[in-house]
């Protein structure tokens, strides 16, 4: 039981804002250059993390650095005198989930056009096949065919913001689409006229 780090109910807010600044920048696989002895010395790499010092104090902030590291949400990989900061399979989990909240469609008037998320995502990529099924469903679309999904409203950067996080971005395709079949049955289950 040793092992586990626990965030307590007051540092919740502080390690979700402290793990998101750092997974955003551990996506970009980025060579930092400085070896870091500790998960403390992210400070000196990701400059949101100066911000959150001074917001939840030292202790807190240091404390969730080091369950971001412990949780394995991302790897500080040593090689050639080189620091790598890159987050795991693990830590994209986390991300999209982080950013569960942000992510909605923006409901407006219908504009006449259906937008369409399209994908045929590899078995070994099966991890991001279910979070942006299960993302697809949970921000109203329609799935009309197993892999095809409708949704009357604007929504292209929330799909290319899952689809980059997995790296799945060849696999998932966005259309607009003026006229379809079916319109019928899809303006009734969206309620429009």
């Amino acid at each position: 039981m040793g092992n586990n780090i626990k965030i307590l109910g007051y540092e919740k807010e502080a390690f979700k804002e402290v793990a998101k600044a750092v997974l955003r920048y551990a996506i970009l696989g980025l060579v930092v250059g400085i070896f870091l002895t500790s998960p403390t010395g992210l400070s000196k790499i990701v400059p949101e993390l100066i911000k959150l010092r001074k917001k939840y104090g030292d202790r807190v902030v240091d404390k969730s650095l080091n369950k971001i590291v412990k949780d394995r949400f991302i790897k500080i990989i040593e090689k050639n005198g080189e620091t790598t900061l890159k987050i795991t399979e693990k830590g994209k989990v986390r991300l999209v989930n982080f950013n569960i909240d942000t992510i909605k469609i923006r409901e407006s008037c219908w504009d006449g056009q259906w937008r369409f998320v399209i994908f045929d995502i590899p078995e070994k990529r099966r991890i991001a096949r279910d979070v942006l099924r299960e993302k697809l469903k949970e921000i109203g679309f329609i799935q009309i065919q197993k892999s095809v999904w409708a949704c009357p409203y604007e929504c292209e950067e929330e799909i290319d913001f899952i689809a980059s996080v997995y790296d799945a971005e060849p696999y998932v395709n966005y259309i607009i689409a003026k006229k379809i079949d079916h319109e019928k049955y899809l303006k009734s289950k969206f309620n429009l006229k």
